[in-house]
């Protein structure tokens, strides 16, 4: 469904997806990410209550509705699982959430970001952000991945706000880098993850609370002799007390 020489491939897109859960998976101390459960793999033809028909609310094109089917998706649980970012949650198109707002042609603000302008049919939304959060914008004609933040201005000027492509002026790079990025994000405690939090689960600023917690991943050896379950433990404890 590709076409020949197109620097986008399915299988890159759906690899440096997976690899980037993997990573969460092995290294954040969430409860849920102790069983490779939390990571749902497609069947070898793509999840069949994916199709055309179920995806047709989102307007996508064929190239698109092959990747959604060919995803690995988070099996979130409600508790902050399903975070892979400040305020971002991946979404999880075979998920009884995502099915329930499809059937009901609930789109925008769910499914795709207000204020981005159009997003393209061919442009497929990996993450649900909020208005503070990251919606991930995956385009299958260029295999690049966009960081629409609403509430944060662009990288470049142009286009401008008023343009449909507006979402395009935000940071931009190709799927397998964007993902070796995020991880770096927390590799260097960018960005710091609190287990059990449904409201702040994935710590960013540069304050007092937030380096508390980076002194505790620290304290646990993060990260390349980590001790996650202990780690856990202290965040949990850590997490408890007033906060400033």
């Amino acid at each position: 469904m590709t076409e020949p020489n197109s620097p986008y491939s399915r299988d890159v897109a759906a690899t440096a997806i997976r690899s980037f859960y993997v990573f969460l998976a092995h290294n954040l101390p969430r409860p849920d990410h102790e069983t490779p459960s939390i990571i749902l793999d497609p069947p070898a033809d793509g999840w069949p209550d994916l199709d055309a028909t179920t995806l047709a609310p989102l307007g996508k094109t064929a190239v698109v509705t092959d990747l959604l089917r060919h995803l690995p998706y988070l099996n979130a649980d409600g508790a902050g699982s399903d975070l892979v970012g400040p305020y971002t949650r991946a979404i999880r198109y075979n998920g009884p959430d995502t099915r329930w707002s499809l059937d009901r042609g609930m789109v925008e603000g769910t499914l795709a970001p207000a204020g981005a302008g159009q997003v393209p049919g061919h442009v497929a939304v990996l993450t649900e952000g909020g208005r503070d959060g990251s919606w991930l914008l995956l385009d299958t004609e260029t295999g690049t991945v966009t960081d629409f933040i609403q509430q944060e201005r662009p990288e470049r000027a142009v286009p401008d706000r008023e343009s449909p492509d507006f979402w395009r002026a935000y940071r931009t790079l190709p799927v397998k880098d964007f993902f070796e990025e995020w991880k770096d994000n927390f590799r260097n405690l960018e960005w710091v993850a609190v287990p059990d939090n449904v409201d702040d689960g994935v710590l960013f600023r540069y304050d007092r609370m937030t380096d508390e917690a980076r002194d505790i991943y620290r304290a646990h050896g993060w990260p390349d002799a980590f001790r996650r379950k202990e780690c856990r433990e202290a965040l949990l404890e850590w997490d408890k007390k007033p906060k400033y």
